[in-house]
């Protein structure tokens, strides 16, 4: 009975241990109101706005987890000489993480994004303009009032917010 005991306890200790790991085809764990923001040291609290870069550590892949698209560039800016094996960002209007170079990004500053990038993931062109729309819908409607924003895609956006080569 003790070596039962001895058995369930040790494959409960490996079992748990492996939670912690990072695969590097899959999407990081955030924990809301928990995680920190690796460039900026803000608890990462919303979803919406979540993006992870995966980095080779010493025991495999390790996200790098953000609470803004401009941390993640930031980040990998002042760290170009670090292997970037993955990169996530949450789709805005499911909450799925997608790859963030497949994404679609609706910048517009009547997004209210934690540190300001007014940019938010869309894994399609169409949710992305259906989301443009949506905020453009919000407005009040004058004769020279400027657009809602624009849709780009990812090398754009990783342009606009500050690298020309993500």
């Amino acid at each position: 009975m003790k070596r039962l005991a001895t058995m369930l306890l040790a494959s409960a200790a490996l079992g748990l241990g492996a939670c912690g790991n990072q695969t590097a085809d899959g999407p990081p764990a955030v924990r809301l109101g928990h995680d920190v923001c690796a460039e900026c040291n803000m608890i990462i609290s919303d979803g919406r706005w979540a993006t992870a870069t995966i980095v080779p550590g010493p025991r495999g892949p390790e996200p790098r987890l953000f609470d803004d698209f401009n941390c993640q560039v930031n980040f990998e800016n002042e760290h170009a000489d670090t292997e970037i094996v993955a990169r996530w960002s949450r789709d805005h209007a499911t909450g799925a993480w997608l790859r963030t170079e497949n994404a679609q990004f609706v910048f517009s500053r009547d997004l209210r994004t934690p540190m300001g990038s007014n940019a938010a993931a869309f894994g399609s062109r169409s949710d992305a303009d259906a989301a443009l729309a949506a905020l453009a819908a919000q407005r009040p409607p004058t004769p020279d009032s400027p657009p809602a924003g624009d849709v780009v895609p990812f090398t754009a956006a990783w342009k606009r917010l500050g690298s020309a080569a993500p």
